[in-house]
C-alpha cells in the first residue's frame, strides 16, 4: 500500500466516524456501523471503507480490533434473499465519440475554461488516470514519463511508463496543457477539472442522462487500442498495467474513434510487461483455433485491416 493510499484510507475512516457519530471507536461499534450501512454503499467501496477502518484501527495499536473489523463480512451480499438491496452501479459513459469531443472542446475555448481544456486535452491524448495528470514528466522532443497512481511498494500493481509521441506538435501542445493545468489556481487542479468538467457536460448536454467524466477518456483509448494491431503487451504498457488482462476492463473495440498512430510505449516498459505475462503471452500466440476463439480473431483481423 503506498502513501497516498494510506491518506485516503486515513481521510475515509475519519470521515466514517464523523457520519456515524463515533466519538470512541470501538471493534463493536465500527463492525455494527459497516453492516448498517451495507446498503447504502456499492459492494467493492465498502470492502475499501473496512479496509481503511482495519488499517486506522492497527495503526493505533488496536490489532485485535483490526482483525475485528477485517473479518467483518457484507450483510447485503452475504444473503442471497438480499442481493436485491445491493446498490446499483452508477451509470457512467465509457466512450467519447469525435463529434462530441470536439462539440465540448469547442464550448470549453468558448467557455474559457482553459483550466478543463488542458486537463481533457491530457487524458484525451494519453489515456493516463486523472490522478497521474499532476506528476506528468515530458523529457527531451518526443517522451512523456507517468508515474503510475496504482503502483504498490512491493511492485506486483501499477506500472511506471514512458511513452514516446511522434508527432512534434501533439507532445508540444501537451506539454503546454500541462504546465496549464500544473499553474492553475486551485489547491487540486486535476480535482478541479473533474468537478467543473461535470457541472459544464450538464449545461451543454441538459438532456442526457449520463456525461462525460475523464476516465472516459480511458475507456476510450482502451477501446482505440484494441481495435488498433497492437500487441497487448504494448496496450498494457501504454494504459499502466503490468498484467495484460487488466486491459480488458477498459473499452470496447467497437467503440473505436481515433487511430493512435501518434503513440507509441517506451521498449523497455513493454518488455517489462512481457516479463510479467510471459506465460499468457506465450498461451496467446500458440492458441490453437477453436470455435470459442474464431470469433476473437476474426474481430481483431477485420480491425486491423480497417485500420
Amino acid at each position: 500500500m503506498n502513501k497516498k493510499t494510506e491518506i485516503e484510507y486515513r481521510n475515509l475512516a475519519a470521515y466514517f466516524y464523523k457520519q456515524h457519530e463515533i466519538t470512541q471507536p470501538t471493534a463493536k461499534s465500527i463492525c455494527d456501523a459497516l453492516k448498517q450501512c451495507a446498503a447504502d454503499y456499492r459492494p467493492d467501496y465498502w470492502r475499501r471503507l473496512r479496509t481503511a477502518l482495519a488499517l486506522v484501527a492497527k495503526e493505533n495499536g488496536f490489532y485485535k480490533a483490526a482483525d475485528k473489523i477485517r473479518a467483518t463480512i457484507n450483510p447485503i451480499t452475504a444473503d442471497r434473499n438480499k442481493r436485491s438491496q445491493i446498490k446499483p452501479k452508477q451509470k457512467r459513459q465509457k466512450t467519447v465519440n469525435a463529434a462530441d469531443e470536439k462539440q465540448l472542446l469547442d464550448y470549453l475555448v468558448k467557455q474559457k475554461e482553459k483550466t478543463v481544456f488542458a486537463g481533457v486535452s491530457l487524458v484525451s491524448h494519453l489515456g493516463c488516470r486523472p490522478a497521474e495528470l499532476r506528476n506528468l514528466k515530458f523529457m527531451g522532443s518526443c517522451y512523456i514519463v507517468i508515474s503510475s497512481a496504482k503502483k504498490t511498494e512491493d511492485g506486483t500493481r501499477g506500472l511506471d511508463r514512458i511513452l514516446e509521441i511522434e508527432d512534434s506538435s501533439i507532445f508540444n501542445s501537451l506539454k503546454e496543457c500541462h504546465e496549464m493545468l500544473i499553474t492553475a489556481p486551485y489547491v487540486d487542479p486535476v480535482r478541479y477539472v473533474q468537478r467543473r468538467l461535470e457541472t459544464l457536460t450538464q449545461r451543454l448536454w441538459p438532456k442526457r442522462k449520463v456525461h462525460p467524466s475523464l476516465y472516459s477518456w480511458r475507456h476510450q483509448m482502451g477501446a482505440d487500442l484494441k481495435a488498433s494491431d497492437m500487441p497487448p503487451e504494448a496496450i498494457a504498457a501504454i494504459m499502466g498495467h503490468q498484467s495484460v488482462s487488466s486491459v480488458e476492463v477498459y473499452g470496447n473495440s467497437r467503440s473505436a474513434q481515433h487511430a493512435r498512430h501518434y503513440l507509441k510505449p517506451d521498449r523497455k516498459t513493454v518488455q517489462q510487461v512481457e516479463k510479467r505475462n510471459q506465460h499468457r503471452l506465450t498461451k496467446h500466440k500458440n492458441e490453437p483455433i477453436t470455435l470459442n476463439n474464431i470469433s476473437r480473431w476474426v474481430k481483431q483481423n477485420y480491425h486491423a485491416a480497417r485500420g
